[in-house]
C-alpha cells in the first residue's frame, strides 16, 4: 500500500507536465529539460504510444503475464507507463479480496526505467509494440490515461473482463478519431475459447483447471474481443493489426517492428503434480473404498468430500447471483448446487435417504458426457474429479443399508 501511494503521489506531481502534453498544439514546441529531444519536421515524434508486453512471472498472479501502455513526449523528456494495478499486491487479502469480487484497481504511471526494474528483477521478458496511431490520437490518449490515473484504484479487477489488459484495450480503441483497430482471423484469435484458454495456461495446469469452471458457460460460445486480449494474446496479433478509417482506408496498426526491450531469463518449470495426476490418484482411492467394507476411513472420505461439494456449491451460487468475474451462468452448478445440503438437513433421518445420493450419481454421469461434448474436447482433469464424486455417490446409495446396520452398531 505504502509503494502504491507513493506512485500515486508520484504520478499526480508528475500529471502537470502529462496534462500540458496532452493539451499542447504546438507540434514543434522545444524543450530545455535535460533529455528533450528535437521534435521531427512532420511531429511523429512529439507524442509516441507503444504496447508493452511481460512474459509470466513465478507468481500464479502473473502467470498469464503483464499488459501496459508506453506514452513518451521526447520534446518534453517525458516518458512514462500506465500499468492496470490492483490496490493490493498478492497473497492473502488479495485472494480474499478476489473471490469475493471486491478487488479494486486503478491505473499508476512510473517513470520508463523504474518500471522495467520491476520485471528485470524477476526475468521477466519485455516486448515494445509501437502503435500507429495520429498525434491527435496519441495526445487523446494521454488525456484519457491521465484522467483515469487521476481516479486512483476504484475500477472493478478480475481475471477474466477486468485484467490488466482489457481495460487499456477499450482504452486505446475509445480514443480513435472515425477509426477502429481490425485484427485478422490469424492464430490463435482462430481458436475457439476453450483453445485460447489452454493456449493462455499451457505452463499452468492448475489455473487452467479453475478458470474453465469459471467459464465453463464460454467454453463453446465465443467471448467478446477484448476478453480474448490476454498479454500473449494481444502480443500474437498485434502485428497483423490495421487501423481502419470510416472511409475505409487502412494503415498498419504498428509504426514498426516490437522490439525487445527486456531479454526473458526466467523459464517456467512445469508443474510437479498435475490436476490428472491428483484427482487420478484420489479416484482410485474412491474405487478401492467402494469395494471394501464401511470403515472410519470410508465414513471421513464421504464427510470430506461433502463438505468440500457444500462449500465450492456455495461459492458457485454466490459467484452466479454476484455476477463475479462477469458471469451470469455457469454449467458446473448442476452438480454443484445447494441441492445436496438441503436434502442432508431434510431427509438425513428417513429410510431412503441414502437411495437420494443414486439420483444425484445419475445426475453427475450425465453431466460427465455433457461436458466433454459441449467443450468439443475430452477434459481429463474435470472428469476425474466428477468421477470421484461419482464413484462415492454410488457407493453410499448402494450400500445404504449395509452402512446403516454398521453405523447403528457403533
Amino acid at each position: 500500500m505504502r509503494r502504491l501511494f507513493l506512485t500515486y503521489v508520484l504520478a499526480l506531481l508528475a500529471s502537470v507536465s502529462m496534462a500540458q502534453v496532452a493539451e499542447a498544439g504546438d507540434a514543434g514546441a522545444r524543450a530545455d529539460g535535460a533529455g528533450a529531444v528535437e521534435v521531427l519536421p512532420d511531429s511523429s515524434n512529439f507524442v509516441t504510444a507503444s504496447i508493452l508486453i511481460s512474459s509470466p512471472g513465478k507468481e500464479l498472479f502473473f502467470a498469464l503475464g503483464h499488459c501496459g501502455l508506453r506514452l513518451q513526449c521526447p520534446s518534453k523528456g517525458l516518458d512514462y507507463c500506465f500499468s492496470f494495478s490492483t490496490i493490493v499486491p498478492p497473497g492473502p487479502e488479495f485472494n480474499l479480496l478476489l473471490l469475493s469480487g471486491k478487488m479494486k484497481a486503478g491505473y499508476e504511471a512510473l517513470p520508463y526505467d523504474e518500471y522495467l526494474d520491476t520485471f528485470r528483477k524477476d526475468g521477466r521478458g519485455v516486448v515494445e509494440y509501437p502503435l500507429n496511431l495520429t498525434l491527435s490520437e496519441e495526445r487523446e490518449l494521454w488525456r484519457k490515461m491521465d484522467n483515469l490515473m487521476m481516479k486512483g484504484p476504484t475500477m472493478k479487477f478480475d481475471f477474466i473482463f477486468n485484467n490488466c489488459t482489457g481495460p487499456l484495450f477499450r482504452s486505446v480503441n475509445a480514443i480513435m478519431e472515425g477509426e477502429h483497430f481490425e485484427y485478422p482471423d490469424v492464430y490463435p484469435l482462430t481458436l475457439n475459447t476453450r483453445e485460447k484458454l489452454h493456449l493462455m495456461t499451457v505452463n499452468s495446469p492448475w489455473l487452467e483447471f479453475i478458470t474453465v469452471i469459471m467459464v465453463s458457460d464460454y467454453a463453446h460460445r465465443d467471448m467478446p474481443l477484448y476478453a480474448k486480449m490476454y498479454p500473449q494474446v494481444w502480443a500474437a496479433v498485434l502485428p497483423y493489426g490495421e487501423i481502419v478509417g470510416m472511409d475505409g482506408t487502412r494503415r498498419p496498426g504498428m509504426s514498426g517492428e516490437p522490439v525487445e526491450l527486456l531479454p526473458k531469463t526466467f523459464f517456467d518449470k512445469p508443474a510437479a503434480v498435475t490436476p490428472v495426476m491428483a484427482f487420478g490418484v484420489l479416484l482410485l482411492v474412491a474405487v478401492v473404498l467402494a469395494f471394501v467394507p464401511v470403515s472410519k476411513v470410508s465414513k471421513a472420505v464421504d464427510t470430506v468430500l461433502f463438505c468440500i461439494h457444500v462449500l465450492f456449491s456455495l461459492y458457485l451460487l454466490y459467484v452466479a447471483c454476484q455476477q463475479l468475474y462477469g458471469l451470469f451462468w455457469n454449467w458446473f452448478l448442476i452438480v454443484f448446487n445447494p441441492i445436496p445440503l438441503l436434502w442432508w438437513i431434510c431427509c438425513r433421518k428417513k429410510a431412503y435417504y441414502r437411495k437420494g445420493f443414486l439420483f444425484f450419481a445419475v445426475v453427475i454421469a450425465g453431466f460427465m458426457l455433457f461436458w466433454s461434448l459441449y467443450t468439443g474436447r475430452m477434459e481429463w482433469a474435470h472428469e476425474l474429479m466428477l468421477a470421484i464424486f461419482l464413484v462415492r455417490c454410488l457407493a453410499y446409495g448402494v450400500h445404504g443399508q449395509r452402512q446403516e446396520a454398521s453405523y447403528a452398531t457403533e
